[in-house]
């Protein structure tokens, strides 16, 4: 009657297969062991277990038994070379029946077993299969809790609910208001430690033995080593007949095997822990351990969405990304030389100035592994072109005006050789064929239309590893790269941030990016470029200062009284203070001579510096005097577009221009989007602005990238209806000039007589900078603000 009551499942070794989404396949084989005391040909291993009982036994839709200890037992018979079969039972009386002697019906018990430190008369257990005990866990870089006596009143603790947790952290006296016990599953409770919202948790050791494991740069075991840091323990064991000594060895060898070949720690993580893949439930977040010596970090804030260099996006992360990743035909070395790359030499032009006839370089391959050709260079321009790409459509022919370049405007002369057709000489084309949207790629791997996800590149000191949006994108030098100097540093990951807060805590706190770039605020710069804890007279971090990549400038409607007066703009340049101006930016900004940067090749100060008296000069002879003053209104942009003190830098010039004890004026400020409508419709007779926009580049490293845009087109966009004969002239022979160095006294004559018909006044200008751990060298910045990563270095601290 007592087997009658009994269900049997049968599952014996070589027959039904668990199913891949059940249960791991051994990794262990099948066939028996030298050293195993039972052999092959012994009798039909019989298991009692209690079912059900998750996650040890459980039932699945047929009827069969599952769980941890089914997995367990298959993986010892398929060890130890036997056949078995589960009995299901209740467990009164089982434990009794084995010790039996003959008369016992089951070989073996498990059924979620703790091994006592007394087993019961007849009954002898195997070796732990597994082992259980609670643990701390805390953030790798948690300073103050290194085991439980740590946890002291007010360190909040996380644990499951009504789990074996709740009552360890019940037994160490954590307060209950200090507890936090709505977590249901691991994954949640993990994340909440590494979100900070708790300073600990206390977990199964096999729960914490996985997540220590799979995020080792977040989160650590607290209290030593192994067991050391276990508050508590519990052994899982398999009852078998004290005198089944033969038994009970076998099953010891095959368990002791299992643990040894780590076939136990999985099949734990896949029965134990309740979720399919914890891991992937939780957000690690930063590295709190550094970074790895193998791998340089870059900090931006901002995103990155589009990798297509035919792209119309022009920021400083995509532009830089692009010139690390792919090259044009030509590139401006960090000191702005520009040298050929993808071109062997530089372009041939023809008499009228608008045919450049340039050899290419053979041998290369793109990263998709196809041939760099003139067909190559013919293709990715005119694809940029049909996408609308303003730039290439500004420069290359287009004969029948529709604002898109011809198709015959690039021309294939042989596989090595690429002619280029111009709408209008341009002597400084050169390096606008080092910006992305002439950088050529390879129509075997991007799409005819926009490809802003394409993860190809192009010809770079770099290629791309791997992208994940929003989050980093990793790169990996190229060792075909042709140009000069091969990339210093194996692997290089941009990590992108939302705010500047994250990238200084990520530098400061974490270590976890190497160099804070783009986006870093300048004070955030200039506290941490000061900063000496040691007090050793060494800074703790390396500070980084590139070029001026932003100038701020005022425009005068010259079509409107007072400012179609030459003399009354020139009286208004010489009442400008500019050091004192600068020193408003706290040191972020410098002072500007010229309408051109400093860094900019042909740059030539040609602003006087401040005199009053030379001001009062010039108004008097215009009629206006401290008896007749000269009332003006000066307009900013006020929703912080170029800084947060704006309003405060229009009223220092206010203070300056009134300090002819002439100029009285009235500063006034409108948003962005009226400011703009109303400049282009020539509706400010003077206001206060900046270029190129925040977080842009000019189009392209020449002097011309700073002048040409306010001296053409003045009536509209910027409107300031500047008119100057002369002013076209120059601009005209600087376009024809092929000569590097007569164009560049050309530019020095457009910039003297920039200070002397002010198109725009300008006032300061603003450099890029970084901020590294002392580890990084050679961070080299051109005169577009993108930083060259071939140099970058990394060396042990």
């Amino acid at each position: 009657m007592f087997l009658l009551l009994l269900i049997t499942l049968v599952a014996c070794a070589g027959s039904d297969e668990p199913t891949a989404d059940t249960l791991p396949e051994p990794t262990a084989p099948a066939a028996p062991t030298a050293d195993l005391p039972i052999p092959p040909d012994s009798e039909l291993l019989v298991v009692a277990t209690d079912a059900p009982l998750p996650p040890f036994a459980d039932f699945d839709p047929f009827g069969n038994v599952i769980g941890f200890n089914s997995a367990v037992v298959e993986s010892i018979a398929a060890k130890a070379g036997l056949d078995y079969e589960f009995v299901v039972t209740p467990s009164e009386g089982v434990l009794n029946n084995i010790a039996a002697g003959s008369a016992r019906d089951f070989d073996a018990v498990m059924s979620a077993l703790i091994i006592p430190d007394t087993p019961p008369p007849g009954i002898a257990y195997t070796h732990p299969y597994l082992e259980v005990g609670q643990v701390i866990v805390v953030l790798v870089d948690e300073k103050e809790i290194n085991g439980p006596a740590d946890i002291q009143p007010g360190r909040t603790v996380g644990v499951l609910a009504e789990s074996a947790g709740l009552d360890a952290a019940r037994a160490l006296g954590v307060a209950e208001t200090d507890l936090f016990a709505q977590y249901e599953k691991p994954s949640q409770l993990i994340q909440a430690l590494i979100d900070e919202v708790v300073d600990a948790v206390i977990i199964d050791s096999y729960t914490a033995d996985y997540f220590a494991a799979s995020f080792p740069e977040q989160v650590r075991i607290a209290g030593g080593e192994g067991r050391e840091a276990w508050l508590d323990a519990k052994p899982y064991g398999i009852a078998v007949a004290a005198d089944n000594t033969e038994l009970l060895d076998t099953l010891n060898s095959a368990i002791d095997q299992l643990h040894a070949e780590d076939v136990i720690d999985q099949l734990t993580v896949t029965w134990l822990i309740p979720e399919a893949d914890p891991a992937a439930s939780v957000n690690p977040g930063e590295s709190r351990v550094g970074t790895p010596a193998t791998e340089l970090y870059i900090g931006v804030v901002g995103q990155f969405s589009d990798m297509d260099p035919a792209s119309l996006t022009t920021d400083f992360i995509s532009w830089e990304i692009k010139h690390n990743t792919m090259s044009g035909l030509y590139r401006f070395t960090p000191d702005n030389t520009l040298m050929p790359l993808l071109a062997s030499a530089l372009p041939s032009v023809s008499a009228d100035k608008l045919e450049y006839t340039i050899p290419l370089r053979t041998g290369l391959r793109f990263p998709d592994g196809t041939e760099f050709t003139a067909d190559d260079v013919k293709w990715s321009l005119n694809r940029a072109a049909g996408l609308g790409n303003f730039l290439v459509n500004t420069y290359l022919k287009d004969s029948n005006d529709d604002n898109f370049a011809d198709e015959d405007a690039v021309q294939v002369m042989d596989p090595a050789t690429v002619k280029i057709i111009l709408q209008e000489p341009t002597a400084y084309f050169p390096a606008i064929l080092a910006v992305p949207p002439f950088f050529p790629i390879s129509n075997e791997c991007y799409a005819d239309a926009g490809d802003p996800g394409s993860t190809c590149g192009g010809i770079g000191p770099y290629t791309i590893v791997s992208w994940q949006l929003n989050d980093r994108i990793r790169l990996r030098a190229n060792p075909d790269w042709p140009g000069e100097p091969k990339p210093a540093f194996e692997n290089i990951t941009l990590k992108f941030y939302t705010d500047a807060s994250s990238m200084r805590r990520s530098l400061v706190e974490f270590r976890s990016v190497d160099l804070a770039w783009t986006g870093l605020p300048f004070q955030d710069f200039a506290d941490l470029a000061a900063l000496d804890v040691g007090g050793d007279g060494q800074a703790d971090y390396t500070a980084w200062e590139g070029p001026s990549t932003f100038k701020s400038y005022i425009i005068f409607e010259q079509a409107t009284e007072p400012w179609d007066k030459e003399r009354v703009r020139q009286a208004a340049a010489y009442a400008i203070d500019r050091e004192a101006l600068a020193a408003l930016f706290n040191g972020a900004r410098l002072p500007l001579l010229s309408p051109v940067p400093d860094d900019i090749p042909g740059h030539t100060p040609t602003f006087p510096a401040r005199d009053l008296n030379r001001a009062r000069d010039l108004l008097r002879q215009e009629g206006y005097t401290a008896e007749e003053k000269l009332p003006i209104t000066l307009w900013f942009v006020n929703d912080g577009r170029y800084s947060d003190v704006e309003e405060a830098y229009a009223n220092a010039i206010k203070a300056q221009l009134e300090e002819t004890g002439v100029f009285q004026v009235t500063v006034s400020g409108a948003g962005w989007d009226e400011f703009r409508l109303q400049i282009s419709q020539c509706s400010f007779p003077a206001y206060l602005l900046g270029w190129p926009g925040r977080g842009q580049p000019t189009t392209y490293l020449d002097a011309t990238s700073w002048t040409d845009f306010f001296v053409t087109n003045t009536d509209r966009v910027f409107c300031s209806n500047y008119e100057s004969a002369r002013m076209t002239e120059l601009v005209a022979e600087a376009r024809g000039e092929l000569d590097e160095g007569q164009r560049l006294t050309v530019y020095g004559e457009i910039q003297q007589l920039w200070a002397d018909e002010l198109p725009t006044l300008p006032l300061t200008q603003e450099p890029r900078r970084a901020i590294s751990l002392p580890t990084i060298d050679n961070v080299r910045i051109d005169a577009l603000g993108l930083m060259h990563y071939e140099w970058l270095t990394k060396v042990g601290e």
